[in-house]
């Protein structure tokens, strides 16, 4: 006997489809542009966390794999090399074949790499697996400002980029919190774990709302050539220029391989411009750069991360090592920083059609240039909050910097030229990162060694608070108040550059949409 076949299930079919209806008319409906900030945002709170949580967890790994600090720093230092130097190639890659594809494909290359971390058996395995992670972390992070303000309307680009401060301050301040449970908990390779949910989720929500013709002006269309050698010098100058400032640092400035570095990353530098004046599709649009606003915005943005990095690499040291605070309530305090970020950053991007980005930005860092001057006046018998009113100004006035500045870039370019641009900022902050973190330690270490004779920052990180006591402790204090004290000077071109580098048409009051 034949059996009867179980009709269709119309009703079950029809109900999928109204949901699948229903989904896509919310997410690309009017307030398609918020939809689009959930999903950069992902990939910004993502790499925020795991650039916290990793360093918390570098103790552990050391113990681990019974590693030294100078090899165990490298878990770090290969991440931020490599994610630095491929910015300009990722964001060139995201103009020609899709902003979309380029930050999906992020999110794959970072949940891969950080799976590879959290089961590396070597230390070997674990820098090379940071290596790749890397790779995707540059392609999110070029890409995310390019879809945000492709998506965003020129009058409603600053609200955006305030809300993107305020999560990616939250990712900033996860990092440490979250990395710590999941140590304790679990131990450092969960860290690393961690990464692959958020990212699997980041990645679906990225391939259902991003739609390419809206995200890009090539609309997954390759348009011209990739610049192979452009990619190649950019990444050799930028790369050779950090490996020598780290290997400047424990070897000594004219070492054999510092030199060797240094002189290669020169040649590059000098070399990168010539070929990319010739070239037909170069890696950098020279017309950029002649772009006053764009230029002078720049600038600035090199300035407050130089002038950050003082007080992000040197505030930890003088908590720990001069207050004797403990690395949970040196943590706790450094978060109010990222904590007022989070809250001025969207009252900023508010403002940007209200008041001259020029104003707001400049304003911005003068309030984090007055804070670390006043940070210079804190001593060994500072209370706690003595230190956080000033972290607040300095935190505020960084918040307050941020969004009028990133949205003016933006409205300075083309549409399609916001890949390149989101790359180019990227590797702004990178680079003013890198260096500002550089020469605050050669300015310590200069300061005590002319005060105490001998002692280094690199030996203060490894020995903790026993490695100073009596006057090098004072010493030690004079000398983050002398570094601050030139971040807190370096402020006052930043201020200049930001009034003066022109206006948009958001500043005149012309927006078009």
């Amino acid at each position: 006997m034949i059996s009867a076949q179980p009709e269709p299930d119309e009703d079950g079919e029809n109900t999928i489809v109204d949901i699948k209806k229903s989904f896509y008319g919310v997410v690309h409906g009017k307030n398609h542009h918020w939809w689009v900030l959930a999903v950069t945002s992902t990939g910004s709170i993502m790499t925020q966390y795991d650039l916290g949580a990793v360093s918390m967890s570098l103790p552990h790994i050391m113990n681990s794999f019974e590693a030294s600090l100078a090899v165990v720093a490298w878990v770090i230092l290969a991440q931020q090399l490599t994610s630095t130097a491929l910015l300009l190639p990722a964001g060139r890659l995201g103009d020609l074949v899709g902003r979309k594809t380029i930050y999906n494909l992020g999110f794959i290359v970072f949940i891969t790499g950080a799976f590879l971390c959290g089961s590396a058996q070597n230390l070997t395995q674990l820098i090379l697996s940071r290596i790749f992670q890397a790779l995707g972390s540059s392609m999110l992070q070029t890409s995310s400002f390019a879809i945000m303000a492709a998506a965003f309307s020129d009058r409603d680009r600053g609200k955006g980029m305030g809300v993107s401060g305020t999560l990616v301050a939250i990712g900033a301040v996860s990092g440490p919190v979250v990395g710590g449970l999941l140590i304790a908990a679990v131990g450092w390779r969960g860290v690393f774990f961690f990464n692959v949910p958020v990212g699997i989720v980041g990645a679906v929500l990225a391939h259902f709302i991003l739609q390419e013709k809206k995200v890009s002006s090539t609309q997954g269309k390759v348009v011209g050539r990739f610049d192979i050698l452009g990619s190649f010098l950019a990444t050799v100058a930028i790369g050779g220029f950090l490996v020598g400032m780290s290997f400047g640092q424990e070897a000594g400035w004219f070492s054999p391989r510092t030199l060797l570095f240094f002189s290669t990353a020169l040649a590059a530098m000098i070399a990168f411009p010539y070929f990319e004046s010739r070239r037909a599709h170069p890696l950098i649009d020279v017309s950029l750069l002649k772009n006053r606003t764009f230029a002078l915005n720049n600038i600035a943005r090199f300035i407050l991360f130089v002038s950050a990095s003082f007080n992000v690499l040197l505030m930890p040291f003088y908590l720990q090592m001069v207050l004797s605070y403990s690395p949970m309530e040196t943590g706790v305090l450094i978060s109010s920083m990222s904590v007022i970020m989070g809250i001025v950053a969207p009252i900023a991007g508010w403002l940007t059609n209200r008041i001259s980005t020029r104003v707001l930005s400049a304003f911005g860092m003068s309030v984090m240039g007055l804070g670390l001057f006043f940070a210079t006046q804190l001593n060994l018998h500072s209370t706690y909050y003595d230190v956080l009113w000033r972290l607040l100004m300095i935190g505020g006035g960084y918040g307050t910097f941020q969004t009028p500045n990133n949205t003016s870039i933006m409205d300075s370019v083309s549409p399609e030229k916001f890949g390149i641009t989101s790359g180019l900022m990227s590797l702004v902050r990178e680079m003013g990162r890198a260096f500002g973190t550089s020469l605050a330690s050669i300015i310590v270490v200069t300061s005590m060694f002319s005060t105490v004779g001998h002692i280094s920052l690199y030996s203060l990180k490894r020995g903790g608070a026993s490695a100073i006591q009596g006057p090098a402790l004072q010493a030690f204090n004079d000398s983050i108040s002398t570094a601050l004290l030139v971040a807190a000077f370096m402020c006052i071109p930043g201020v200049i550059f930001c009034l003066f580098r022109g206006k948009t048409a958001r500043d005149e009051g012309k927006l078009s949409r």
